[in-house]
């Protein structure tokens, strides 16, 4: 036990640093990071809740929720808010999401998005125990608001996508009295995905997440999903540092789909190993199924009944 609370304070020092939350299902909750995301799905809310290291005492916790719409043929709306608590640490970064659709053929169309956001940071150190009688000018309460924008682009074809994204464009101080190492980084995310029919049942996708700043180490993730009539999915993913991502996603009508990610975490003299985490998301389209899901099923039986003949 000794060894995991030395494992989780390493690693919480680490986090203060990184900034950026990461989620297992972010590939379902891709406004979050990428403004040009929004109003692609037409009018849905989404919700996930993300639990690391369950097991221990104080372990870092994500809410995150986004809001979108499409609004007349080219233009998306949508909010997106995410919260953190780690150890004393507490931020909510809320913004708002606009994107504009550029039509390249019947086949592709690029979205250009645009993120503007604050971000709302606290950081209560006067309960931490102090082992020294002289007075730690760094051990106050500490919160601050900091704005920023944010830019992204998807380019979406009916078998695969891209997307690109800085949600944040400015590095932020947390404190302009103590030099505190956190702060709203700048963060550049990559990710992508291609369809595979296999028949009239299956369809398989590979996808990818890249994430990358300055002074921090990059992490990637690529993963499998396998579809199954559309309705359940199931992935498998392994992201830096060792971590294995078992990820279920199932609709239960054209409106509601719920998901589970489960991570188990390498590493560290295997003391990770005894570590995991657990995410749950709910997405609920208001407007059933959209126009580009649509558009692709019909390219799905066009392409199976072109392989049947």
């Amino acid at each position: 036990m000794r060894k995991l609370y030395l494992a989780f304070l390493f690693l919480s020092l680490k986090l203060f640093a990184q900034q950026d939350t990461y989620l297992s299902l972010i590939d379902y909750q891709m406004p979050l990071i990428n403004p040009a995301h929004a109003g692609v799905e037409g009018q849905s809310f989404a919700f996930n809740s993300r639990n690391q290291w369950a097991s221990i005492e104080q372990s870092p916790k994500t809410i995150a929720f986004t809001y979108s719409m499409a609004r007349g043929k080219n233009v998306g709306l949508g909010v997106s808010v995410i919260s953190d608590e780690v150890f004393i640490e507490k931020q909510t970064f809320l913004a708002v999401d606009f994107s504009y659709k550029l039509t390249l053929s019947n086949d592709s169309k690029i979205f250009l998005g645009l993120k503007a956001g604050m971000n709302s940071f606290r950081a209560n150190t006067t309960n931490l125990t102090s082992y020294s009688q002289t007075v730690d000018p760094a051990k106050k309460d500490m919160s601050r608001l900091n704005p920023n924008i944010g830019v992204g682009l998807l380019l979406q074809n009916k078998t695969y996508w891209f997307s690109a994204s800085i949600p944040r464009l400015f590095n932020a101080k947390r404190n302009e009295e103590i030099y505190l190492n956190a702060r709203d980084r700048v963060h550049f995310y990559m990710a992508g995905g291609k369809t595979f029919i296999i028949n009239e049942n299956l369809n398989i996708e590979p996808r990818f997440i890249y994430r990358t700043s300055s002074g921090i180490k990059s992490i990637a993730e690529g993963m499998v999903w396998a579809s199954y009539k559309t309705k359940f999915d199931f992935g498998i993913g392994i992201r830096t540092a060792s971590v294995m991502s078992y990820k279920i996603k199932l609709d239960l009508s054209e409106m509601i789909s719920i998901s589970y990610a489960y991570d188990t975490f390498g590493g560290l003299n295997n003391v990770m190993n005894q570590l995991s985490a657990h995410e749950f998301g709910l997405k609920i389209r208001l407007n059933k199924k959209t126009i580009v899901e649509n558009e692709v099923e019909q390219d799905q039986i066009d392409l199976t009944d072109d392989n049947l003949n």
